[in-house]
């Protein structure tokens, strides 16, 4: 009797017990299911946030290789030291002048000219009452910012140019009501990308290296007329005085360049007014340089057209030309 008592025990035990094993089977079977359906949709998840991130830097790739952004207002914290350039302009349409600025972090010496280093951050700004638009903040090596106004399908805009040791660009912006903000659409980065944009911003450049030329030539070039011979003995006496005509026709022979790039019609070379002032900087001048520099002096004090070109025929100023070429016969010797 006492064996199937036992027996009987047994039995049940060994059925609660493989009960128990057989739930716990099943619990961890169904754990594992749900961790498998976890793992699936993590995967699905995961997936499409990688397609996601692809599209938008396809997008991304897409915008930056067109040129296009939007610049909105913000507040700038940090100008850099010193005011490189300033043009009031009615940009935005609404009956009011805005101030546009470009910064630079240099400092200018009492002649005028920059201290550059190697590199500089550059900041150009458009300020409209309490709003201020950053349409460059940024730190360039061996290089510059610099910017014009230009109008393109009968609205005001700016172009800038932004270099970076041997690459150029040349950016269009226009305010957008809508967006609220600035437009900003590359012209030209080593191929013209928008021709149709190029003759606008070209005679923008154009009359902004003129007048840089004419401002050397006349302003600046008063004090190293009338020096003495006596302050034109020492290297750095003379570079004092010769330096203030040496920049800004640089940054107009830089500007005549990028003009050129973008509209070869309106080719314009600097070299032998830049070679001859330098010269002029490392020995002391000789009587036919100052000769030649007054002769250039008195040529740009003459009587000036309005228009510097014939938009309609994509044509330098006929008179323009002249003087032009007048200018490179006296530094050249000829008259």
């Amino acid at each position: 009797m006492k064996r199937i008592l036992l027996c009987i025990v047994f039995l049940i035990v060994t059925a609660m017990l493989a009960g128990c094993t057989n739930q716990t089977n099943a619990d961890e079977a169904n754990e594992i299911i749900k961790l498998k359906r976890q793992i699936e949709q993590l995967s699905i998840e995961n997936k499409a946030l990688q397609n996601t991130v692809e599209e938008q830097r396809k997008a991304l790739e897409a915008t930056s290789n067109n040129g296009y952004a939007t610049i909105l207002a913000k507040d700038i914290e940090n100008y850099p030291r010193s005011l490189y350039k300033e043009i009031t302009l009615d940009i935005d349409m609404d009956g009011e002048d805005e101030l546009i600025e470009l910064y630079v972090n240099a400092e200018k010496m009492e002649n005028g000219v920059f201290a550059w280093d190697d590199g500089q951050t550059w900041l150009l700004v458009v300020n409209d009452g309490e709003k201020t638009y950053p349409l460059y903040d940024g730190f360039v090596q061996l290089g510059s910012i610099d910017f014009s106004t230009a109008t393109f399908d009968g609205k005001p805009g700016i172009v800038m140019i932004e270099m970076w040791h041997s690459d150029k660009s040349v950016h269009k912006l226009i305010y957008d009501h809508e967006a609220k903000g600035f437009i900003k659409e590359t012209l030209y980065k080593k191929e013209n990308l928008f021709q149709q944009y190029n003759q606008p911003a070209s005679y923008a450049f154009f009359s902004d290296a003129y007048i840089l030329m004419k401002q050397a030539f006349t302003n600046k070039a008063v004090q190293a007329l009338e020096a003495s011979e006596n302050n034109l003995q020492e290297i750095h006496d003379r570079a004092a005085i010769f330096d203030p005509i040496l920049v800004d026709l640089g940054n107009a022979q830089r500007l005549f360049e990028t003009a050129s790039e973008l509209n070869p019609e309106l080719s314009v070379s600097l070299d032998s007014a830049l070679n001859t002032l330098n010269q002029m900087v490392i020995n002391q001048p000789t009587a036919e340089q100052m000769n030649q520099l007054r002769y250039i002096y008195e040529m740009f004090l003459e009587y000036e057209i309005d228009h510097l070109i014939i938009e309609e025929e994509n044509q330098i100023h006929p008179e323009i030309k002249k003087k032009l070429q007048r200018m490179n016969n006296i530094f050249n010797g000829k008259k």
